[in-house]
């Protein structure tokens, strides 16, 4: 979420919106600021990527933050419905490989190591998108 930031806004962290505290500077690499408890004092922080860490602490701030959080836990949830279709689809179709029927896949064959045995198939495809996104395919297979 991107919010303007002015000298004097009050700000809050992300994950800890209870620590509140008040920009202090505005510059161009970045932001600097103090914690409430440190009103008075010499003491400033500075962020660079503030943005994933703070936040204006003001009634329409926290409306845009809960109402982003609501499109991200649709999309969240979308994910795992995908997810959970997939590994569905890749557990039924090593099911098929081991001569069991769609409907009789189980726990006992949720490893796909008899994919291996089919030189025909090519897990190149899902490979790489399981891979490109950060996971390694052993688990795949174990």
């Amino acid at each position: 979420m991107k919010f303007n930031y002015e000298l004097g806004m009050p700000i809050c962290l992300i994950e800890h919106q209870n620590r509140k505290g008040t920009i202090i500077r505005n510059g161009k690499d970045g932001l600097w600021f103090q914690w409430d408890k440190e009103a008075g004092t010499k003491e400033e922080h500075w962020l660079k990527d503030y943005e994933h860490e703070i936040m204006p602490d003001t009634p329409e701030a926290h409306a845009q933050y809960a109402e982003t959080t609501k499109k991200i836990q649709a999309k969240v949830d979308e994910a795992t419905t995908l997810l959970e279709q997939a590994f569905k689809a890749w557990h039924q179709a090593h099911a098929i490989q081991m001569g069991m029927s769609e409907g009789e896949e189980s726990q006992a064959y949720e490893r796909a190591y008899g994919f291996r045995s089919n030189p025909g198939l090519d897990l190149s495809k899902f490979e790489g998108v399981v891979e490109a996104n950060g996971w390694s395919t052993s688990s795949l297979y174990c």
